[in-house]
């Protein structure tokens, strides 16, 4: 079944409601219940609160909003004559108190006498850097996606183990097809201080690149890391500074399933201008 929002809902100007709207929430858990293999096909700018019903049928896809051709993209999936292969780019929470912006967002939205501004009080810590800081499982995390195929990750390799504040270090691994379709997939790069002396996020995004690869096909990824990747913005100096220490270098499929890991130390502090 199709579902979700239209512009009557959802729009630049104002905000909606995290339920699916118009009933929409029970007549899905009612096509679950007659037929567990129900496909569900949503359209919207976002999540939606899904736990009614996520794990009683056979498959979900957010399509946000494709176009006018998005009816004919949508039958080749679903037929399989191509195969789907994209990436979430935000984190789907599971509630939407779980949301790190959930704090000082205003609870009853386009009403009269709402504020009219609103306090970022999750500062550093949005979307995954937000749920990894509180240890809050998502329903989707950022990354995540799923296709008609199999993936493995191996082979990580950091050349030089040590940033001299000039020259790149760069992270190599493999990616190999293991299924039996062809498809994409996305290896994501993602760098993390051990012990800072500051506040800062688990890990943070730092590269990714996207790999078209055929059955039992393996490619080779590189992607850099400068001196921006380890930095920190250091408001007081009007500095970019990346600090002195041990960082954690991760790749993997999703934020939450980076199964390659590796370490680069800076034995000082490097900065650099705005």
């Amino acid at each position: 079944m199709t579902g979700g929002l239209g512009e009557e809902y959802e729009g630049e100007g104002y905000d909606r409601e995290f339920p699916l709207p118009e009933f929409l929430d029970e007549l899905i858990q009612n096509l679950a219940q007659a037929n567990p293999r129900t496909i569900v096909v949503l359209h919207g700018g976002g999540n939606f609160d899904s736990l009614g019903w996520i794990d009683k049928v056979g498959a979900y896809l957010h399509t946000f909003y494709p176009g006018q051709n998005g009816g004919q993209a949508l039958g080749e999936i679903l037929f399989g004559v191509v195969n789907p292969s994209g990436h979430l780019p935000v984190t789907f929470e599971k509630r939407i108190e779980d949301n790190p912006a959930y704090a000082t967002f205003p609870k009853t939205i386009n009403q009269p006498g709402i504020p009219t501004e609103i306090a970022y009080s999750e500062g550093i810590y949005v979307g995954y850097r937000g749920y990894e800081k509180h240890n809050i499982q998502p329903l989707y995390p950022f990354g995540y996606g799923l296709s008609y195929t199999t993936f493995d990750f191996s082979n990580i390799k950091v050349e030089p183990a040590q940033f001299d504040g000039t020259n790149p270090v760069t992270v190599t691994c493999t990616v190999t097809k293991t299924g039996d379709r062809a498809g994409a997939e996305v290896a994501q790069l993602y760098v993390g201080q051990q012990n800072p002396t500051v506040d800062r996020p688990i890990k943070e995004l730092k590269g990714f690149k996207k790999v078209y690869l055929a059955p039992g096909q393996s490619e080779k990824v590189t992607l850099a890391l400068d001196q921006r990747s380890f930095a920190y913005w250091y408001g007081t100096r009007q500095k970019w500074v990346a600090p002195q220490g041990t960082y954690n270098v991760l790749v993997g499929g999703s934020s939450a399933d980076t199964p390659l890991k590796a370490r680069v130390s800076l034995p000082s502090d490097v900065t650099s201008g705005p």
